[in-house]
């Protein structure tokens, strides 16, 4: 398939030039899904992972995992594996592109116990709603890639992409359940990584809505 079906919006280089502590070891982690192997059956996804906080959290928790980071953000993913490097993490493994391709090239099924996109690009205008990653075709694609019992975690501070994501929820009622679908559980639990675009909405003082999805 063709890169310009595989095409995401927004930056994939920052303003100003990050260096990278080793570059031996980024070109280690890099993960070719044509080419590695990771025989655990309970890896993590984080996509959108941006300069990498909710992957450092996640490799923290999960020692046992292999947690891959998806983004074309190439500043971020220097930045990752700098934390990667003074950390002393050896549990994540950096995707540079898009998460279509990703998946598209990945070569089994119920791969992943956890997938996490937090604070996606809402693009708020209507012209642009479908440049958002996430809708009812591309859930039904990652459920194919999750494990028995596996979990999907979404969050957005904005209110019409949680609209959105309630609708894509009421037509994938079969093969998703909402496990938080109680609305005092809607909200980003304290105990959730602080995301730079986290701090962000709390400063213009936004809420944050989180989903919990579980395999049917």
């Amino acid at each position: 398939m063709n890169d310009i079906n595989y095409r995401i919006y927004g930056r994939s280089k920052g303003r100003k030039k990050i260096n990278l502590i080793n570059e031996k070891f980024y070109k280690k982690i890099i993960f070719d899904p044509k080419y590695d192997i990771i025989k655990k059956k309970n890896n993590i996804l984080d996509i959108g992972s941006g300069n990498g906080e909710n992957t450092i959290h996640l490799a923290n928790c999960n020692p046992n995992k292999e947690i891959i980071a998806c983004d074309k953000y190439y500043d971020g993913n220097i930045n990752l594996c700098n934390k990667l490097i003074d950390l002393k993490l050896n549990n994540v493994k950096i995707y540079n592109d898009n998460i279509n391709k990703l998946l598209d090239e990945l070569k089994c099924k119920n791969y992943f116990n956890e997938i996490w996109i937090l604070f996606p690009d809402p693009w708020p205008k209507k012209r642009h709603n479908k440049r958002r990653l996430i809708d009812s075709f591309f859930l039904r694609k990652l459920y194919d890639f999750l494990n028995d019992n596996g979990k999907i975690y979404i969050a957005t501070d904005s209110i019409m992409y949680f609209i959105s994501i309630l609708k894509n929820l009421h037509e994938l009622r079969n093969i998703f359940i909402w496990k938080n679908d109680i609305p005092q559980n809607w909200i980003y639990n304290k105990k959730l990584p602080k995301t730079k675009f986290f701090k962000k909405s709390q400063i213009l003082e936004r809420t944050v809505f989180f989903f919990e999805l579980l395999k049917i």
